[in-house]
């Protein structure tokens, strides 16, 4: 075995066995043994049709009525059983993959949220393409095609020792004449079936191969386009402003096109494997019947012999030939497993960064916010930012300033612990309530409510002081919808975006409290009502605020600032807090 096929099946089999070793494991081993029973049951029924077929058969032809009526009524029980097993194994198997999918996608999020990895992924070369489109839909096509391929796999071998014993008892020998002997191969139409499987299998597998890089830059192509199609949804107003409409239309049919040229090239593809599948295929109907024909003709079978030779060789045939027809889908199948170990590769390669970086957050005992030997870094390895040691009290109010792109946001980020570039050494105060308040907040999807109270759940903040808060940020005109669902990140203006996210720290009332140009979008009178507001409901509270409006000074008792000078990192130093202006 290569090794690239080797480390495909390890990556197989690393995303396949955690759901059946999990809590999961024993009702999904349940229904699946059930499910395994039923693709057995399959195929013994497939097998009764087949003597079926000879005895209905002769029954006509030798014109019994009496055995023509009880083959009707054996018929009839059969049929009866092939529905009900075809029924319920669907059903059963449309359980197992939900449950399945359940289980993967938790366990998925669960890794790609662990660690931050989401956010260290765009930071670094280890970044994937629409993770989302691989939470989504990878992991239920990676379920169905896993279970539908694997399930039939076992019913073709199975298959296959059915009617090859049959098919081999049926085989008349060949006799070939050859330079005076006689050669005899016996069991022939076994053999000639295994011949012909194998020449269609090596056919297809050099035809379709490309199928599977074809395949798995469809996915990506088709997530790019639809990824650009909802980045611009998310900005309609903007591209409005803009006037842009003429360039979104060419970037949009730029990422379509991508998905058209790839899906050209499939088509030519698929067209030369679709003239040989179906050419075999149809080759396979009459095939069967070209060499049983002799020994119809020499009336050493009867004609339900011959129907039933005919549909024996055909199912060895089939299952000889699963390569040849599941081919299409083991490629998508095999496209989806590469794009589900490309994502996790990343969350690892993510979190191992997270493990290896100089930047060492951690609690302390002390009350007091310690930062220490910061050198802080681009992805690309140059020095950002450079500072003494700063330390921050309970109670300080602390105003850091410098000019644009000299790193403050990424002191921020540093102080989050979510940046992994450079070297320092933070300690925060063990137990401290943090939150963090960035520049563009957050609003997720659902109700007013769950957006207020976020990141707390909404059951946890109640509706009057959700109302309360509300209205203190001048925001009194959205309690009516305060359980109402919408977009809110689209009908909010950035403002009101920004006096939402301070009523969050009002409600959530932290024992720290960051502030990264968190009212840059309000004008300056709300912007002092802000900090007022702050000032009064949040006595406590100590806080570190970024921000280029020197009036907010006036609520802050400590000033840092970066100095830049050139191309040099900048410098983070504290001055008095009288030069906050």
């Amino acid at each position: 075995m290569k090794p690239s096929t080797r480390q495909f099946w390890k990556d197989f089999f690393a995303l396949l066995m955690p759901f059946w070793r999990s809590k999961e494991k024993w009702p999904a081993i349940g229904l699946l043994v059930v499910i395994v029973a039923f693709t057995l049951g399959a195929v013994f029924l497939s097998v009764q049709f087949n003597f079926w077929y000879n005895r209905f058969y002769q029954s006509l032809q030798n014109y019994d009525q009496a055995a023509f009526w009880r083959e009707l009524a054996i018929f009839a029980g059969l049929a009866t059983a092939h529905v009900l097993r075809s029924v319920y194994a669907a059903y059963l198997g449309q359980w197992l993959r939900i449950r399945w999918r359940r289980w993967m996608t938790d366990h998925l999020l669960g890794e790609w949220l662990t660690d931050r990895a989401y956010y260290r992924q765009q930071l670094t070369a280890s970044a994937t393409d629409n993770p989302d489109q691989r939470i989504s839909e990878d992991i239920q096509q990676f379920v169905d095609g896993t279970l539908t391929l694997s399930l039939s796999f076992l019913g073709n071998v199975v298959n296959l020792v059915s009617f090859a014993v049959i098919l081999w008892g049926l085989s008349a020998p060949l006799t070939i004449p050859l330079f005076g002997n006689d050669i005899v191969i016996p069991h022939f139409m076994m053999w000639a079936a295994i011949v012909y499987a194998i020449v269609g299998t090596i056919l297809t597998h050099l035809v379709g191969r490309p199928l599977i890089g074809l395949n798995f830059q469809q996915q990506k192509r088709e997530a790019d386009f639809r990824f650009g199609l909802v980045r611009f949804r998310e900005n309609t107003e903007a591209v409005a402003l803009y006037g842009g409409e003429p360039s979104e239309r060419q970037g949009l049919l730029r990422l379509f096109g991508g998905v058209m040229s790839n899906w050209y090239a499939l088509m030519s593809r698929q067209k030369k494997l679709g003239f040989l599948t179906f050419g075999y295929g149809q080759a396979s109907v009459v095939f069967p019947a070209i060499l049983a024909a002799p020994q119809y003709f020499a009336k050493t079978i009867e004609l339900g012999g011959f129907l039933q030779v005919q549909q024996a060789f055909g199912n060895v045939q089939d299952s000889l030939s699963w390569f040849v027809s599941a081919y299409s889908s083991l490629t998508e199948w095999k496209a989806t497993v590469d794009r589900l170990t490309g994502f996790r590769r990343s969350i690892e390669a993510a979190k191992a960064q997270a493990q290896s970086t100089e930047i060492d957050v951690a609690p302390q005992a002390q009350g007091d916010l310690a930062v220490e030997s910061v050198q802080l870094a681009l992805p690309d390895g140059q020095t950002l930012l450079e500072g003494q040691n700063l330390n921050v009290r309970p109670g300080d109010r602390l105003l850091l300033t410098g000019p644009s792109g000299a790193g403050k946001s990424t002191l921020f980020r540093a102080l989050a612990g979510i940046w992994p570039f450079g070297k320092a050494r933070i300690r925060i105060p063990k137990d401290a309530k943090v939150l963090f308040l960035p520049q563009r907040p957050y609003l997720p999807l659902g109700t007013l409510h769950a957006a207020v109270a976020y990141p707390a759940k909404p059951e946890e903040v109640s509706a009057e002081a959700a109302t309360e808060a509300l209205r203190a940020v001048d925001l009194g005109h959205l309690v009516p919808a305060l359980e109402q669902e919408e977009y809110w990140a689209r009908r909010l203006s950035p403002g009101e975006q920004q006096r939402l996210a301070v009523a969050r720290a009002v409600l959530a009332r932290p024992d720290w409290l960051f502030l990264d140009e968190a009212t840059s979008a309000l004008d300056e009178a709300t912007e002092q009502r802000m900090f007022a507001l702050l000032h009064d409901r949040l006595p406590g509270t100590t806080w570190l605020t970024i921000s280029h409006d020197p009036k907010v000074a006036a609520f802050h008792n400590r000033h840092w600032r970066i100095e830049k000078d050139g191309s040099a990192p900048g410098r983070l130093v504290e001055v008095p807090a009288a030069a906050a202006a």
